[in-house]
């Protein structure tokens, strides 16, 4: 096994199309690991000083570890590509990749880091299953203690009948109730974004999702123009690449809520939405959100991921914790 460094934008671009393979090869992989995520999100939010770690087997790449370093005077980061705006993150390796791949990976990029005066690396989001989470320290660094944050999860059954065993009894009786409302109201549909159309939805999640927001003077995440930025050059690549699942729901003809998801594996994995306050007492998300989870159902997705934060909506529809871990290194 090699492990190379890759510390140019030229050299990361440059491997966009053996990572992608990588990445669509790999059975754990998430939607937040494709480059499909990241090389938006570094187009966004790129400081110039990538570390990518790789590791080949003679020719064939096998693993990606993709740090990049922050400079916040006084301190000099290694940090995750995806950072701040990703909910899970890893190292991403090929199936048959050896055992001690994440550590070569990992050892590598941090002697680097010591080279280059990096005061602190921080492995963000590392849900439960990572192989991040058991990597050791190497020699020259010391971990402090970690934080936790939860990512309620709704495990979804086998087929759509069985909605009841999984979803609380109150939950589903109110999608039916919100459902009959809107029907009265005139009728509901739901729209799907595909290539052509997908920059138009886009946009109008944004303007549903500063409605919800601003009345109560807070900003919500897309308050900040670099995330709206990185949506708006990666929903097209999302799209392409199979990933992401924006739907909007029309009253009246009337478009009355979006929801942003990211499909991954037997998962998907609800990101961001909006909806129109004037029509709350429809609750238009919650027929949305219910039409979302029945369809990934029939689709034989088993998870639901609500991703960071403990909200009580998320656990109004049953889903329970599981937490994403930070692993903080500092030079010893």
């Amino acid at each position: 096994m090699n492990v190379t460094l890759l510390r140019s934008d030229e050299a990361l671009f440059a491997l966009r199309p053996e990572w992608d393979e990588l990445w669509r090869s790999a059975a754990n992989a998430t939607p937040f690991q494709a480059p499909a995520w990241l090389l938006p999100w570094w187009d966004v939010f790129g400081t110039g000083q990538p570390m990518i770690a790789t590791l080949r087997e003679q020719t064939r790449l096998i693993g990606v570890l993709p740090l990049y370093v922050l400079d916040e005077p006084p301190a000099r980061k290694l940090l995750p590509l995806g950072a701040g705006i990703s909910d899970y993150y890893d190292v991403l390796l090929a199936d048959d990749a050896p055992g001690p791949a994440t550590q070569r990976l990992l050892h590598a990029a941090l002697a680097a880091a010591r080279g280059d005066r990096v005061t602190e690396c921080a492995l963000l989001e590392l849900p439960p299953h990572a192989r991040l989470m058991s990597v050791a320290v190497p020699a020259g660094w010391r971990e402090q203690p970690a934080s936790q944050i939860p990512c309620p999860v709704l495990q979804l059954p086998p087929s759509p009948d069985l909605l009841r065993a999984f979803i609380p009894a109150g939950r589903l009786r109110d999608v039916r109730q919100y459902r009959h409302r809107a029907d009265r109201q005139g009728g509901w549909s739901i729209e799907t974004a595909d290539r052509d159309n997908v920059k138009e939805l886009l946009s109008l999640l944004i303007l549903l999702h500063r409605q919800r927001w601003e009345p109560q003077g807070e900003a919500g995440i897309l308050a900040d123009p670099r995330v709206l930025a990185f949506h708006s050059r990666a929903a097209g690549e999302l799209i392409r690449a199979g990933l992401l699942r924006l739907q909007a729901i029309r009253v009246c003809g009337r478009i009355a809520a979006a929801l942003y998801a990211l499909l991954g594996g037997d998962a998907i994995m609800f990101y961001l939405s909006g909806f129109d306050p004037c029509l709350s007492r429809l609750s238009p998300g919650t027929i949305l959100l219910g039409y979302m989870i029945e369809q990934a159902v029939a689709e034989g997705r088993r998870e639901l991921h609500f991703l960071r934060g403990p909200e009580p909506y998320k656990y109004a529809w049953g889903a329970r914790d599981r937490m994403n871990t930070t692993r903080r290194l500092v030079p010893a």
